[in-house]
């Protein structure tokens, strides 16, 4: 028997995501994050059905415009990722979430052959895994599409538990591969140093602007600074742009949905607007931040004043910005990592590993992976691409994509320090040109291994710190502790504005 899938956008890139998988004579699409659905569809309807994982924009986007063009054309969502869909779309009077709401954790008919059930993803509020089964005579087919998901909690979701995958062995995993291989540091960990940026740069008489991501991580980030140690009772006013403002005003009609831990704390104060103690949040409405310490916009901040020395200006990492605008990149990921990803790869145990939604490089990387080439079928679509799943072939291995995996170079000591040299299958990749870009690494051990980075030009440009001898300024200023060895205060927590005789800028 064969599955198949068409790829009208796998999400490369940053790109939407948009998938059609036929189960006999059934289509039911995955997803619709086209921003414009020309050229894809003509007038005859792509699919019978459409699924949407959830409601970030590379995900749900092009479900407006596709409702509108065929009005007829089922649209199935979780009960809370149809409340947030609309945040896609401008303001529109009357315009509500679209859609027919399904349950948590019971199949649902969508044919006579063809159930779908809906599985908590964590990642977003409402996010979903999408489990198909095909019933036949012979058997019963299983397909499962993962959407984004992420096995941590946050503040807004709870994880995907492994042990709601119990039992699932699906012919087919459709798999986010954001992270590629990527090892992402700990969710509290990432948060404790985006704080500690915040706070470095208050306490250099600067002002910070955090440029957040979409819906869910842009309220991650004001819980974090409303709630985080080293910012309460700290006179601080935070002002919120519009964009994230309005997720906020959608989340907390959602209150109920929430990770218990948020509704307890909304039984005491506003989950996000509180002018009552500090730090308090304020709507901004895109003026000249005045009277602000903190602002958290989705905008791009290319403005003029933000070049000066007065700001700290804080932007996800990897997300590209003006050349000329000095910035410190922040982790706050709500997506599996490499490892996170291989468990529940592991977990599920696959014929076929469909890989979309992250650059065709990281997705390389992962593909490339000898434990998961040795056991699954492995397959990277291309947008336009018809994908045949067969069901029940022998595997054989595949050969590794190009340009992925290690490779060996040549270390050579000299007078002043080493140089190294790289293969061209290293230098010639995308990911070079950012690597590289500067000519300049930051370098640090982890274990045995030597891990090499390359300084962004946002980096090298930003403002070097003051030579004020405080322990916010001291390299072994961590989570509020000192962590200097030779410090009489090793161990011990301490304030940002102390210092003392072991101070290391």
């Amino acid at each position: 028997m064969t599955l198949g899938c068409r790829v009208y956008s796998p999400g490369h890139g940053g790109a939407g995501v948009c998938l059609v998988v036929h189960l006999g004579a059934y289509r039911l699409m995955l997803d619709c994050g086209l921003s414009g659905l020309d050229p894809y569809f003509d007038l005859t309807p792509p699919a019978d059905a459409v699924i949407c994982s959830h409601a970030h924009p590379q995900h749900g986007r092009g479900l407006l415009a596709l409702h509108r063009g065929f009005p007829d054309l089922p649209i199935y969502t979780s009960e809370v990722t149809r409340a947030l869909l609309p945040l896609n779309w401008p303001v529109e009077p009357g315009l509500t979430g679209l859609g027919t709401v399904l349950p948590w954790r019971l199949p649902v008919p969508l044919t006579a052959d063809v159930t779908v059930e809906l599985i908590p993803a964590g990642h977003l509020p409402g996010a979903a895994l999408v489990w198909v089964q095909y019933h036949t005579p012979q058997r019963t087919f299983s397909l499962l599409y993962t959407g984004n998901c992420f096995l941590a909690n946050t503040r807004l979701t709870e994880g995907l538990r492994l042990a709601d995958l119990r039992g699932i062995r699906p012919d087919v995993l459709i798999l986010d591969g954001t992270a590629g291989t990527c090892k992402y540091p700990r969710r509290k960990q990432q948060e404790q140093h985006l704080v500690e940026a915040v706070v470095w740069g208050l306490t250099q008489g600067q002002r910070v602007w955090i440029g957040a991501g979409g819906i869910g991580e842009a309220q991650e980030i004001l819980l974090v600074l409303r709630t985080h140690y080293l910012l309460t009772g700290r006179p601080v006013k935070i002002g919120v742009g519009a964009g994230v403002a309005r997720g906020c005003d959608a989340l907390g009609e959602l209150l109920p949905f929430l990770p218990e831990p948020m509704q307890n704390f909304a039984r005491h104060q506003s989950l996000f607007w509180d002018d009552r103690v500090y730090p308090q949040s304020y709507r901004w409405q895109g003026s000249a931040p005045q009277n602000f310490d903190i602002i958290v916009a989705c905008t791009p901040p290319d403005v003029d004043y933000l070049r000066s020395g007065d700001w700290l200006v804080l932007w996800p990492q990897g997300e590209s910005l003006p050349p000329d605008m000095p910035t410190q990149p922040y982790q706050l990921q709500a997506h599996n990592d490499g490892a996170a990803t291989l468990q529940l790869i592991h977990t599920l145990r696959p014929q076929h590993l469909v890989l979309v939604h992250g650059s065709p490089t990281y997705l390389g990387d992962l593909a490339g992976l000898p434990e998961l080439r040795n056991r699954y079928h492995v397959h990277i679509p291309q947008a336009g691409a018809w994908l045949d799943l067969p069901v029940g072939l022998p595997l054989v291995p595949s050969p590794p994509p190009e340009h992925t995996g290690s490779y060996e170079g040549e270390l050579t000591e000299t007078a002043t320090g080493i140089r190294i040299d790289l293969p061209p299958t290293v230098t010639n990749d995308p990911r070079w040109l950012n690597f590289g870009a500067t000519g300049l690494v930051s370098a640090r051990w982890q274990g045995e291994d030597l891990l090499i980075r390359g300084l962004s030009p946002q980096e090298v440009l930003a403002p070097p710190p003051t030579a004020e001898r405080t322990c916010a300024h001291c390299r072994f200023y961590r989570g509020q502790r000192c962590t200097q060895p030779d410090s009489p205060l090793m161990g011990l927590q301490v304030a940002p504005e102390g210092y003392c005789d072991a101070f290391a800028p």
